[in-house]
């Protein structure tokens, strides 16, 4: 689901998942937190075993 970075932030912080992956790579919370910092619009999606994020639109593009 697409999020504004706040909203995403929240959704990041909330996930009781602790696996998360940034594009493909795995990375804790934290840095998920700092990566949604670089977009105005991210992809966040909950499943079975993982967060998964992806940054849609780049801040500066």
């Amino acid at each position: 689901m697409e999020f504004n970075t706040p909203q995403a932030i929240r959704e990041i912080k909330l996930s009781k998942k602790n696996n998360v992956t940034i594009n493909g790579k795995r990375q804790c919370k934290l840095q998920a937190m700092s990566f949604a910092f670089n977009y105005h619009k991210l992809d966040v999606k909950e499943t079975i075993n993982e967060l998964q994020i992806k940054g849609v639109i780049p801040v500066g593009g």
